[in-house]
């Protein structure tokens, strides 16, 4: 499953990024946050962590159920928003 994965401070885009979740467990580095992530039978496990600069984010553990995303989805994350939108291209 695909994942796009925006992360807004107000109306400021911090970071957009892109995971492929698959079987296999990931963790990559971006430029605000690490990703780690892995598909499971009907949801993706997603842990964002080392947040760079935001003392007030420390983890956020989503669990994504497999599904293709009409729109932007949204969590509110302390100040901060994070946007997702799913894909089952994968």
């Amino acid at each position: 499953m695909r994942v796009d994965l925006a992360l807004f401070d107000g109306d400021t885009l911090l970071e957009r990024q892109e995971i492929l979740a698959t079987s296999t467990p990931k963790v990559e580095r971006f430029g605000f946050f690490r990703a780690s992530y892995k598909l499971g039978p009907d949801a993706a496990e997603v842990v964002l962590d080392d947040f760079a600069s935001r003392e007030e984010l420390t983890r956020s553990t989503l669990t994504i159920p497999m599904h293709e995303s009409s729109d932007w989805e949204s969590i509110e994350l302390d100040r901060y928003t994070l946007a997702f939108w799913c894909r089952l291209d994968a």
